[in-house]
């Protein structure tokens, strides 16, 4: 009995390999050509006088920074080799959804990271307490850098993890003004007794018109030396009532000291441009001015390229068409139109033309109709036919 199973199983496995053989003879050879890499960053290597060695940086632009004229936010990451990454992946999504702008980021390099990132000696500890040095670093080398040979608004964000979160309060507290918001994940706020919980109030007193934005995050499932400090420091922040000071902070579940930053930097970003979306009473009680004004600024504050999702403009455009609003309409679907036209998209031309049309301006929904339609030829896009036929009612050329 066994003899006989062995003899089956061996010819089943022949069987199995054969066809497998003959499936590979068979199969079509399909030709494969590379086409080049994804770069997430080009690297750069600075003498730094501050530090008295060679640092690394890392540079990452948003999509869309090599063909726009636009300036941008700029994000410096600590411990940018290993966070880089995750934080690209995390401005791409939200740039998509509206809930940030396009941002370029600055992951510096770790070295020693107790030494570069702690802002005082400690005892028994001779390599710790450079944050000065590190902090001049970035003051007056690598931001510096970074805004001559890219295109930057002003506006900056620090973003650091454990010993990283501990150096972004200390820059905070040496150089107010340096960073206009910080993302401070997991921080090491236990260092020295404490000593930056016990600064911080005084520190709050003598700065009564800073204006900034912290957004402080840590894992449920970190250790203790790190989640009741963090919310020490909190509490002392919130006890001194900064009237210009916007603090959020949230405890993630589920989540322990390495892999929180991921969460803590999505959760942060959002909270830091929170302005960039449109309010409700806008949408609720729309116009004009208003919702322009609300575009102006995002731009004034955050460069060109700032925009709210599609999913804000389209809805609002239709919806205020249904109500034969069609200028109202007009206005926002004209900003949808421009905000979005590096998707070329011709449905973004198609509804301002719809807007135009049934506002009685037929030159320029003509002009639209033929965007869309000269878009819909050159992408492939599905609806050709529906924007000729447009093109021919409303008395166009089609070309």
């Amino acid at each position: 009995m066994g003899k006989r199973y062995f003899v089956s199983f061996h010819f089943l496995v022949v069987l199995v390999l054969a066809g497998l053989w003959a499936t590979a003879r068979a199969a079509p050879v399909v030709p494969v050509k590379a086409a080049g890499r994804l770069t997430l960053a080009k690297e750069f290597h600075l003498a730094s006088a501050a530090l008295g060695d060679e640092r690394t940086i890392l540079v990452s632009v948003p999509d869309g920074y090599d063909t726009s004229k636009a300036r941008y936010p700029v994000i410096y990451l600590l411990d940018g080799m290993q966070n880089i990454r995750h934080a690209a992946g995390t401005r791409d999504v939200l740039v998509r959804s509206g809930d940030m702008p396009p941002v370029i980021l600055v992951g510096l390099k770790s070295v020693d990271r107790t030494l570069d990132m702690t802002p005082s000696r400690m005892a028994g500890n001779p390599q710790s307490g450079d944050a000065a040095k590190l902090l001049a670093h970035l003051r007056d080398e690598v931001i510096p850098f970074v805004e001559k040979h890219y295109r930057t608004n002003g506006y900056r964000v620090l973003a650091g993890h454990s010993l990283g979160g501990l150096f972004c309060v200390y820059a905070w507290m040496k150089a107010p003004k340096l960073f206009g918001a910080e993302i401070v994940m997991s921080p090491a706020l236990w260092w020295n007794h404490e000593e930056m919980t016990k600064e911080v109030g005084p520190f709050l007193e003598t700065h009564p018109k800073l204006k900034t934005s912290l957004y402080f995050g840590i894992g449920a499932e970190d250790g203790q030396g790190m989640r009741q400090e963090l919310k020490r420091f909190v509490d002392a922040v919130k006890a001194a009532r900064p009237s210009n000071v916007r603090v959020g902070y949230r405890e993630f579940d589920g989540e322990g000291h390495m892999s929180a930053p991921l969460r803590i930097f999505y959760r942060g970003v959002k909270f830091i441009f929170a302005d960039l979306r449109l309010p409700q009473g806008i949408i609720d009680h729309f116009s004009t001015d208003a919702f322009l004004a609300h575009e102006h600024m995002i731009q004034d504050k955050y460069g060109a390229a700032a925009r709210q999702a599609q999913e804000i403009y389209v809805p609002l455009g239709l919806q205020l068409m249904q109500q034969g609003r069609y200028e109202a309409a007009i206005a926002v679907l004209r900003r949808n139109a421009k905000a979005y036209a590096d998707n070329r998209y011709p449905r973004n031309n198609a509804w301002l033309a719809s807007a135009y049309e049934k506002a009685g301006r037929k030159s320029e929904a003509l002009a639209e109709y033929r965007r869309a339609y000269r878009l819909a030829v050159e992408t492939g896009y599905g609806e050709v036919e529906n924007y000729r036929r447009k093109l021919v009612e409303l008395g166009g050329r089609v070309d």
